[in-house]
C-alpha cells in the first residue's frame, strides 16, 4: 500500500512538472512569434532590393539580346530584303499625291491626262538613263551583327549570302524598274564567294554592285565587301593592290578553316578546262579534281584584282560573283534589251558606227539622253509617244526577235548598240564574259567530281 501511494506520488509531480514546462513554452510562444516577425520585416526591404535588382539586369540583357540579334528576329530579312521596293512604293505613292494636289482644280479629262504625264516622268527619274554598264554600281552599307558571326567573332560564310540577297534587290529596282514594272523576275542561277579577309564582328562595311559581264541569257553581276581602312593605308591596302596576271596571290586568311592559296593564272587560264573527264574506273581523275580546284581559285583571285580595285582609303575583304537571268513568265530576256530599255548606254564615242563622237563628246545623261532612249525605248512604255506598259510587256515576250529578223542584217539591232555591240566596249565585255564563264567553268568541273 506504501509503494502504491509513492509511485502515484512520483507520476503526479512528474506530470504537474510538464504542466508547467508546457505553460512555461506557452507563455514564450507570443514572445518567439514577435521576434520571428520582426526578423521577417527587417529582412524583407533587402530581399526586394535584391529581386528587383535581378528584374533590372535579366531584363536589361534580354534587351541586348534583342537588339544584338534584331536581324534574327522572324521578318527581319524580309524587310529588309523587300525595302528597296517599299521604299519606291511610297514614294511613288508621295509623287502621285502631291500630282493630285497639283492637278486638283482641273476637269475630269485633264487630270487624268496630267496625270498620266507627271507619273511617267516620275518614273523616268527613277530609270537610269544614261548610266554605263561598266561605270553602273550600287552601294549597301550594313555591320555585322552578333547573329551574323561565327565562334570566331568574324562574319560567318553563311552570312554573306543573306546580305547579298538584299544588296541584288536593291541594285534591281535602281537598273531595271521598267523590267520589273511589268512583273518581270530576275532569277538566280549560281553564286560564287572569294574569302580574302574576315569581317570583324560589329564592323561597318560596304557591299559595292557592279556589272561584270552578260551575253544572251547570263548577267554577272560583281560585288566586293569593302571597309573603310582606319590605319596606315599604305599599310593596309598592300595586299588589296592590283598584282601583275602572271601571279595573282590569294591573301592568307586567320580562320581557322582557310588557308592560303597561290596559283598561276596565265598557266591556268590557257589549259582547257572539261566539263568531265574519267579516270581508267569511269570516275573522273584525281588531275581533273585538282586542275577544277586550281582554276576556280584562280579565276576568283582575277575578278578580285582586274574587275576594278578598290580606291585608297578602303580594304577589300570578299568577292562575289553571281548568276542571273531575266524572265518574263516562261520566257528569257536578253539583258541587253533590258538595259537599253531601261535607259543604260555606253559613251557616245563607244557606240558602233559612231565615228563623229569622240571622248571630248559630252556623256549620255538624264539631261541628255541616249538616241536609243529618246527613239526606241520612251516609244514602248510611254504614253505620249504611243507607248503602253502592255506594249513594253511584249517587247520583252519576244517582239525584239521580230524586230530583230525585220531589221538590216548588217546592222546591230538599236539594243545592241546601246550596250555598246561592235564598238570598242565590245572587247572589253568579251575579255570580262570569258573571266566569269572561266569562273562557272570551274564550279562545274568540280561537280563532275562529286
Amino acid at each position: 500500500m506504501t509503494l502504491t501511494l509513492v509511485t502515484v506520488g512520483q507520476n503526479a509531480a512528474a506530470l504537474r512538472a510538464q504542466i508547467q514546462g508546457s505553460a512555461v513554452l506557452l507563455s514564450l510562444h507570443p514572445f518567439l512569434t514577435s521576434a520571428q516577425s520582426k526578423v521577417i520585416r527587417n529582412s524583407l526591404p533587402r530581399f526586394s532590393r535584391i529581386f528587383r535588382s535581378l528584374q533590372i539586369i535579366l531584363k536589361t540583357i534580354l534587351f541586348l539580346v534583342l537588339i544584338l540579334n534584331v536581324r534574327a528576329l522572324p521578318g527581319g530579312w524580309h524587310w529588309r530584303l523587300f525595302w528597296p521596293v517599299t521604299k519606291v512604293r511610297l514614294q511613288y505613292m508621295a509623287a502621285r499625291t502631291r500630282s493630285f494636289w497639283a492637278l486638283l482644280g482641273r476637269s475630269g479629262k485633264a487630270r487624268k491626262e496630267g496625270m498620266e504625264m507627271r507619273m511617267e516622268k516620275w518614273l523616268e527619274s527613277i530609270t537610269p538613263v544614261g548610266a554605263h554598264p561598266f561605270e553602273f554600281e550600287t552601294r549597301y552599307k550594313s555591320w555585322v551583327t552578333l547573329d551574323e558571326s561565327d565562334f570566331n567573332m568574324h562574319m560567318s560564310n553563311s552570312s554573306y549570302p543573306k546580305v547579298l540577297d538584299c544588296a541584288r534587290m536593291k541594285a534591281a529596282m535602281e537598273l531595271f524598274p521598267q523590267f520589273l514594272r511589268v512583273g518581270g523576275i530576275i532569277p538566280l542561277a549560281s553564286t560564287h564567294f572569294h574569302f580574302i579577309r574576315e569581317l570583324p564582328v560589329f564592323a561597318k562595311y560596304e557591299l559595292r554592285l557592279s556589272i561584270g559581264a552578260w551575253d544572251e541569257k547570263w548577267f554577272y553581276v560583281v560585288g566586293r565587301f569593302v571597309t573603310q581602312n582606319k590605319t596606315s593605308q599604305g599599310k593596309a591596302l598592300k595586299d588589296t593592290s592590283p598584282r601583275p596576271a602572271t601571279e595573282v596571290a590569294t591573301p592568307a586568311l586567320t580562320t581557322l578553316f582557310h588557308a592560303p592559296i597561290t596559283e598561276n593564272l596565265e598557266t591556268i587560264s590557257n589549259t582547257p578546262l572539261p566539263a568531265s573527264q574519267a579516270g581508267t574506273n569511269g570516275t573522273p581523275s584525281t588531275a581533273t579534281a585538282d586542275q577544277a580546284r586550281r582554276f576556280d581559285a584562280a579565276v576568283s583571285s582575277r575578278l578580285a584584282s582586274d574587275f576594278g580595285g578598290v580606291e585608297d582609303g578602303y580594304i577589300l575583304h570578299t568577292v562575289c560573283v553571281s548568276r542571273v537571268c531575266f524572265k518574263l513568265g516562261r520566257l528569257t530576256v536578253p539583258p541587253a534589251v533590258l538595259m537599253a530599255t531601261n535607259g543604260v548606254s555606253v559613251h557616245p564615242w563607244e557606240i558602233s558606227n559612231s565615228e563623229s563622237a569622240s571622248s571630248s563628246t559630252q556623256r549620255y545623261s538624264p539631261s541628255k539622253p541616249p538616241p536609243t532612249w529618246t527613239s526606241e525605248s520612251q516609244a514602248l512604255f510611254s504614253k505620249s509617244k504611243g507607248g503602253s506598259p502592255r506594249k513594253l510587256r511584249d517587247f520583252y515576250k519576244g517582239y525584239w526577235r521580230e524586230v530583230r529578223a525585220s531589221g538590216d542584217p548588217n546592222t546591230y539591232p538599236w539594243w545592241e548598240r546601246a550596250v555598246g555591240v561592235g564598238g570598242p566596249v565590245d572587247e572589253k565585255r568579251n575579255e570580262r564574259l570569258e573571266v566569269c564563264r572561266k569562273l562557272v567553268g570551274g564550279l562545274d568541273g568540280v561537280r563532275a567530281i562529286c
